[in-house]
């Protein structure tokens, strides 16, 4: 690598939160030089690491700060949410008679003989008992089959926030066709309590398969509440130090979004750190003159 940083200006900076260590690779657009930096992880609020890091990565390479104007992170935080069951306790709403969709799942279980008998089926992220049917139906073409009982939903919605859920999902049958019960019952919703957390099957996962699309948007309000305020923390520290580049965040994809729609749909940075290693792996072994190659 090419530690030489004079005349360093128009950089970007990748950073990418490991559970022990936080690695910063710095990319001068003009020059090509490459300077990288690794500094212990601060599990606590992975912020404080990244911003460590920053500081010390600049002070390294005499840098100033203005000469980065792009950021690019990748995070486990929402992985990890998960992994160690700290999420939100999540409402669900659903279609009526539709309330045991996250444990039906896809009705399949290991075979054959007694394999089903040792299966270890795991919990779903939100509670039977938090799980609410509407009085709702859309069919598949999109056409309303049943109006909305509004005055079912308000009850319904009162329930659980009566219950302290901290986060609420919507996901109703064939939403990914006419979101127009979704979206009414997230204007209701709005109504009794503006600032809980909402999370749209038709916003987040736009897809036929109910199960999918339910776990999916489960998933996003699940680790919504602790992923925004860690995007909010690490926003507030790069503010503190007069540090203003363009942030993004990298998708489970491979691509990137702003930190708003990370905060927005916060289920799309999991596994966003492999993510962005596949996708790396894929652009140098092409530059390298081998597109067959394997990633470790």
């Amino acid at each position: 690598f090419n530690r030489d940083s004079a005349n360093i200006m128009g950089c970007r900076l990748g950073i990418d939160v490991g559970g022990t260590f936080t690695d910063l690779l710095l990319f001068n657009d003009t020059t090509g030089a490459i300077n990288i930096y690794k500094t212990p992880s601060t599990p606590e609020d992975q912020s404080v690491g990244i911003l460590i890091g920053i500081q010390n990565l600049i002070a390294e390479n005499a840098l100033n700060i203005g000469d980065i104007d792009s950021l690019l992170h990748g995070t486990t935080i929402s992985t990890n949410i998960v992994l160690e069951e700290k999420g939100a306790r999540v409402g669900l709403l659903v279609t009526e008679n539709f309330e045991q969709v996250l444990h039906l799942a896809r009705s399949q279980t290991p075979g054959p003989l007694a394999g089903w008998m040792i299966m270890m089926k795991p919990d779903p992220l939100a509670d039977l008992e938090h799980t609410i049917g509407i009085k709702e139906r859309i069919d598949a073409h999109g056409e309303v089959v049943q109006s909305m009982d509004e005055d079912h939903a308000r009850e319904s919605i009162m329930a659980l926030l009566d219950a302290d859920v901290e986060s609420l999902t919507v996901s109703l049958l064939h939403s990914y066709a006419n979101p127009v019960h979704e979206k009414r019952l997230k204007a209701l919703i709005g109504e009794l309590d503006a600032d809980i957390p909402i999370s749209l099957s038709s916003e987040i996962l736009p897809e036929f398969r109910e199960y999918e699309r339910t776990l999916v948007t489960v998933m996003n309000a699940y680790v919504g509440p602790s992923m925004r305020r860690y995007l909010s923390n690490f926003e507030e520290k790069l503010s503190a130090i007069n540090f203003a580049p363009h942030v993004n965040i990298v998708r489970s994809d491979g691509g990137l979004m702003s930190v708003q729609r990370a905060s927005e749909s916060p289920v799309h940075t999991m596994l966003s750190g492999p993510a962005g290693g596949v996708s790396g792996a894929a652009l140098f072994s092409s530059l390298a003159g081998h597109p067959d190659a394997l990633g470790f």
